[in-house]
């Protein structure tokens, strides 16, 4: 009788650590799971955000072509996109991602948008003082703006696709 209980709780324990390996695959598996499901939603989000994109680059692009010669030019490409602007990064401020991976690359979006601002900012300044220091910082944050743009799409990117996601479908293949 002895030896039956022992075989028991000797099965039984065994049992148990075969769930709590079970279950620790589960949880690294779920882990990916929960980062493929966050990639999948900021993928989304990022189409919504992608015309505001294109028509800011296409400002900060009227703004280089004039060499910063024409002040009332850059003054009124300023002022028609600063609104649109700031309600894009109220926007992107409310977006909370669940993962740290995501996380990361939001971070990163949500600060190329306050430097462009920052040069929006540094470039009103320039002109109306005379600085041409603040103008040069000015051209500094928009062009910063353009590369953090960059690198958060590739991030993406690369992150969606080590995760199997297809970033131009935001499907799971």
């Amino acid at each position: 009788m002895a030896d039956r209980q022992s075989v028991i709780a000797h099965a039984h324990g065994a049992g148990l650590w075969w769930l709590l390996v079970m279950l620790l695959a589960v949880a690294c598996g779920s882990s990916s799971g929960a980062v493929r499901i966050d990639v999948l939603a900021y993928l989304e989000r990022a189409k919504s955000w992608a015309p505001i994109e294109a028509e800011t680059a296409a400002t900060v692009d009227r703004i280089f072509r004039t060499q910063f010669v024409d002040e009332a030019e850059v003054g009124r490409q300023i002022a028609d996109s600063r609104p649109r602007v700031e309600r894009h990064l109220g926007q992107v401020r409310e977006f909370k991602p669940r993962s740290d991976d995501v996380e990361r690359i939001h971070r990163e979006y949500v600060a190329a948008w306050e430097r462009l601002l920052a040069g929006y900012d540094a470039i009103e300044t320039g002109f109306a003082s005379g600085d041409y220091t603040k103008l040069a910082a000015g051209r500094e944050g928009l062009e910063a703006w353009r590369g953090s743009i960059v690198w958060v799409a590739d991030e993406l990117r690369d992150l969606a696709q080590r995760l199997n996601v297809d970033p131009a479908t935001g499907t799971v293949s």
